[in-house]
């Protein structure tokens, strides 16, 4: 929403004292207009659980796995405050419209992909169309609620998104395990197509239209220019890999820094002008706004980053189903939920320091599933990470809940629009950026790890190949074997698709003419392999527990802020 919209939101809702209740219409359309934001919502946590199945069937690249959700994030971040603007020069429920069929439409396109290019791009086409539909939810309940009723308004979008993180993953899981009319993975992207329908007729009929009188205008070349900056850094951090750090990749960083600074001299042009900058840059003149913003980019940075690593390393690593691993994400989403009721009572009273909390609830979370996956890296279960999927749901409840509020605290009156609209960009923006960092560090694990691993299982190999009487020739040919094997499938570029030096060292297996060599290398293979996802996650996990440190000592550059009330700054 702009600054013009929320204006004339707040002086509509200071014009009566006592705000009469709203219509059973108005609440009917709240029904429509949160069924889209939650079909909006679904669709990441769908996606980072069906990302696996996803990769297997199209035959991707890792690093076309990480722009699936990368790229629907960037896009999603780089267009809301132009969707917000769209909103207010052609109304609302207009915008809204076109957004959820543009949504549906890109979902169909998603389920049809045949590559992983493909659904990358159809994915971008998506993250676009979100970011043309969600800002309309804001701005029709701030038009259509007043007083206590737009408290009740936005509380039940709080819980429309509480409700999304718990649902998605196993709804995600649950669609590809049942294989809906054989349509396998693609069935999480066409549930998309009903939710659409209805939500578009629905809002047709039931939400009343609204357009600011001002009519402010897009910042385009801010748009552009914002969207530049953040992709030279996520492109190249999640190509880099693939590209093997050449020097055009350090380029594309570095040309990072002067997109950030054109764009700060735009919007500046564009203050004194009397344009309509994306960013009110008052915002960041005094207080702590901009400390703020860095609070929550760095928070976000390890969010979906984290969901992402644990969906693919529990389907590719340890070989869960998609439904299995849907159910792996229900303790984190119940403590999510749990501590979302604590934090709200407890921001009056503690202010940031509820963050400093979460964040340290949340590294211990992460610190025991580590532990966790030291203590049993083949035979994890359910029940072993519920522990640690439980204190991690606590702690990222406690931040999600309050760091809204903690950033656009100083925010308020003529830029509250223009600072929701940039908080809203950043938090996305850092998810964008931390699935192509973490994802970078992980994947590059499992690639660059992956022959001293298979090495490391050789002795014990010998050892059950000598035990089955194995001539000890042959046991060195498939020794060798089962380090190029590991090796080349590890890094491959399309992981999916089995190595001609695997299928070899299967061959060689049976000509042994021992049945029980060929069930020793299969199972040599598999342990190899969860040890390798568990060596490689409790790595990355030590990334995860870096940015909940930083977090913990930038929140010391805020103010305590304490008197402040959950959800009152959305």
């Amino acid at each position: 929403m702009s600054d013009a919209s929320f204006e004339e939101a707040v002086a509509s809702a200071a014009a009566v004292s006592d705000p009469r209740a709203p219509s059973r219409r108005a609440w009917l359309g709240l029904a429509v207009i949160l069924l889209a934001a939650f079909m909006e919502l679904l669709d990441v946590t769908v996606v980072t659980v069906a990302s696996p199945t996803i990769q297997s069937s199209l035959q991707a690249s890792y690093a076309q796995v990480q722009w699936i959700l990368a790229g629907y994030q960037l896009a999603f971040a780089a267009g809301l405050v132009a969707g917000g603007r769209l909103g207010d020069i052609y109304g609302c429920r207009r915008v809204f419209i076109w957004g959820v069929l543009l949504f549906s439409a890109a979902s169909v396109l998603c389920a049809a992909a045949g590559s992983g290019t493909t659904i990358v791009l159809f994915r971008l086409l998506q993250g676009l169309a979100a970011a043309v539909m969600f800002p309309q939810v804001l701005s029709i309940i701030h038009v259509t609620f007043t007083g206590r009723y737009r408290a009740a308004a936005f509380g039940a979008l709080g819980g429309t998104i509480g409700l999304a993180g718990i649902a998605g993953p196993l709804v995600g899981g649950a669609l590809i395990h049942f294989d809906l009319f054989g349509t396998d993975w693609r069935a999480v992207f066409l549930i998309n197509i009903p939710i659409g329908v209805v939500a578009a007729i629905g809002a047709r009929l039931l939400v009343t239209e609204w357009k600011s009188q001002q009519r402010p205008g897009l910042d385009l070349w801010g748009t552009a220019l914002g969207t530049a900056t953040v992709a030279l850094v996520i492109f190249p951090l999640v190509q880099g890999r693939d590209a093997g750090w050449a020097w055009w990749i350090w380029t594309l960083l570095g040309l990072s820094a002067p997109a950030l600074y054109l764009f700060w001299r735009h919007q500046r042009r564009l203050e004194r002008l009397g344009g309509s900058p994306m960013v009110d840059l008052a915002l960041f003149r005094g207080g702590s706004f901009g400390v703020g913003l860095l609070v929550e980019f760095v928070c976000f940075t390890g969010v979906s980053a984290f969901f992402l690593v644990l969906a693919v390393s529990l389907q590719a690593g340890y070989a869960w189903s998609p439904l299995r691993t849907g159910a792996a994400f229900l303790p984190i989403a119940v403590g999510t939920g749990l501590a979302s009721g604590v934090a709200i009572p407890l921001l009056p009273k503690l202010g940031k320091r509820v963050l400093q909390i979460g964040a340290v609830v949340m590294a211990g979370g992460m610190a025991g599933l580590m532990l966790t996956l030291h203590a049993r890296p083949h035979d994890l279960t359910l029940w072993s990470l519920a522990p640690a999927g439980l204190a991690i749901g606590v702690g990222l409840g406690m931040i999600v809940t309050t760091v809204n509020d903690v950033v656009l605290a100083e925010a308020s009156g003529p830029s509250a629009g223009s600072a929701a609209g940039v908080q809203t960009t950043v938090g996305q923006a850092g998810n964008a950026v931390g699935v192509a960092v973490l994802g970078a560090v992980f994947f590059g694990l499992l690639s660059g790890n992956a022959t001293s691993a298979a090495q490391h299982s050789v002795p014990r190999l010998r050892e059950e190949l000598r035990s089955a009487s194995v001539s000890a020739p042959a046991a060195a040919t498939l020794e060798r074997s089962l380090v190029t094997c590991f090796s080349d499938q590890a890094s491959a570029d399309d992981p999916g698709k089995l190595q001609p030096s695997c299928g070899a060292l299967m061959d060689q297996a049976r000509r042994t003419g021992d049945p029980a060599a060929v069930g020793i290398v299969g199972r040599t293979l598999t342990d190899t392999r969860q040890q390798h996802f568990s060596n490689s996650m409790r790595t990355s996990l030590t990334y995860e527990i870096a940015v909940l440190g930083l977090v913990f000592l930038l929140v010391f550059l805020l103010p305590l802020r304490r008197g402040l009330q959950a959800g009152t700054a959305h």
